[in-house]
């Protein structure tokens, strides 16, 4: 193609801000992920009452009988 490296060069080039959001996002990625493994280890957990066990348990406990 005629006059291809000189039309498309700008394409080419480091676009304007990516050395910003390149180092954004690391910080972004750093901050998500810590709070994704506080997630996992506080909160996503399987309840007590179940089990592979052969009883049948629930988590119902009744206030009154």
């Amino acid at each position: 193609m005629p006059g291809f490296p000189d039309k498309f060069m700008p394409f080419m080039d480091e676009p304007p801000g990516a050395r910003v959001s390149a180092g954004t996002i690391g910080v972004y990625g750093k901050a998500i992920r810590a709070l994704r493994s506080f997630t996992n280890e506080t909160v996503n957990k399987e309840p007590k009452w179940r089990h592979p066990r052969t009883e049948l348990t629930t988590g119902y406990q009744p206030s009154t009988y």
